[in-house]
């Protein structure tokens, strides 16, 4: 049976990503064989050309996604958040590595208590981190806060493959080997067995998207990635 993770282990999970931050961005290339990297490309790529004049990136960890957003000509400035000050520090560093620092901001900010004043954002994004949340309701209420009329949120989130044949591997590889490559190289016995319980006990497909709905969001549309093991959600304030 899957240990299910409660909102107070959720609330203190930035806890482990300080301690695991030197090694994140390797592992992530490691344990994903790098398709974590296409699936954020194919966020870039549904945004498209509109205008967004300030977009907002939750969870920003080490600001692979921040990044990526200040690349874009028609973004002009984005503002990621995270409550790993570890991450952040980090990501700050790969910012300005990136001469992004005139228009891409990396701060410490709570997902579920966002620094952020109503209706002045164009976009807000989060990948991989609304799963992390004490209470992801919580925190899709602040996003749709402080978006604009009209304004969108896209969630990327880990999801259940409903192939039967994908969903054995899949779980098999999330329940085991991640584990096991996780925690050996970041050196910590519980960041990656946290990792595979938050997925599992989490809601995914029509049932985030309904999330979403009851959080104040429109229609919500729903990419599903390699087989269903990560989904794109898209929704307008």
């Amino acid at each position: 049976m899957t240990e299910i993770v409660t909102p107070e282990n959720r609330t203190e999970s930035y806890r482990i990503f300080d301690k695991i931050a030197k090694t994140y961005d390797f592992l992530n290339i490691i344990l994903s064989l790098g398709i974590d990297r296409l699936w954020r490309r194919k966020i870039i790529r549904l945004i498209g050309k509109k205008e967004v004049s300030s977009a907002l990136d939750l969870a920003t960890g080490t600001g692979d996604m921040a990044i990526l957003l200040g690349k874009k000509p028609n973004i002009k400035s984005v503002l990621g958040l995270d409550m790993s000050k570890g991450m952040i520090s980090i990501g700050q560093e790969k910012v300005k590595s990136s001469k992004l620092d005139h228009k891409v901001k990396l701060e410490i900010g709570n997902g579920m208590d966002l620094p952020v004043e109503t209706s002045t954002k164009d976009l807000v994004t989060i990948t991989f981190g609304i799963r992390n949340f004490g209470d992801y309701q919580k925190g899709l209420r602040e996003m749709n806060r402080v978006l604009r009329d009209q304004g969108r949120c896209i969630v990327m989130e880990f999801s259940i493959p409903s192939n039967q044949i994908v969903r054995f591997f899949y779980l098999l590889y999330f329940r085991n080997i991640l584990p096991l490559i996780g925690n050996l190289i970041s050196r910590n016995k519980m960041a990656y067995s946290y990792l595979n319980k938050t997925v599992e006990s989490f809601p995914y497909g029509e049932d985030f998207a309904n999330e979403m709905k009851e959080a104040g969001f429109k229609k919500v549309d729903i990419y599903p990635l390699t087989f269903g093991i990560a989904s794109i959600y898209i929704a307008e304030k």
